[in-house]
């Protein structure tokens, strides 16, 4: 498994994967995305030094999708992460969240943090079985990581 740096032919993978029925209950915004905003959303972010996107692919096959966003400076960065629809439940939502510790290291980033729907337990296993504390907060779990 490796990752590789998104580009603008990811588009069309990472919105289908985006609007995927289980993917929207699972997001902040649960509407669906219309491909101009899409693809404008997808080059604002690929021209941002501070934005890291990556798919995930597994012998040559895209499998998921991460998005570090650095934050504070550059101490701070928020992860956003999905998997292949068919994909899931086969331990790379898991991978993808290890691999990320490797891809802020050299940033200097020190904290690795993520918000979960409660209900989305799915990726809440993914995060605390990689080494992420919990903090509830109602409806929103926060998962933080220190980064050595």
């Amino acid at each position: 498994m490796e990752l590789r740096k998104v580009t603008m032919n990811d588009a069309g993978t990472i919105l289908s994967w985006r609007n995927d029925e289980t993917t929207r209950k699972n997001s902040f915004s649960e509407g669906k995305i219309a491909l101009e905003d899409h693809l404008k959303w997808l080059e604002k972010k690929l021209s941002d030094p501070d934005c890291h996107m990556y798919i995930l692919e597994d012998d040559g096959k895209d499998v998921g999708n991460i998005r570090l966003d650095i934050l504070d400076g550059g101490e701070v960065a928020e992860i956003s992460y999905m998997v292949s629809p068919d994909k899931r439940g086969q331990g790379y939502g898991k991978k993808i969240l290890l691999m990320a510790d490797d891809i802020v290291k050299p940033l200097g980033v020190k904290v690795l943090t993520g918000l979960v729907k409660e209900d989305n337990v799915a990726s809440r296993k993914c995060f605390e079985a990689t080494g992420y504390s919990t903090v509830m907060a109602g409806a929103i779990v926060s998962y933080i990581k220190a980064i050595g």
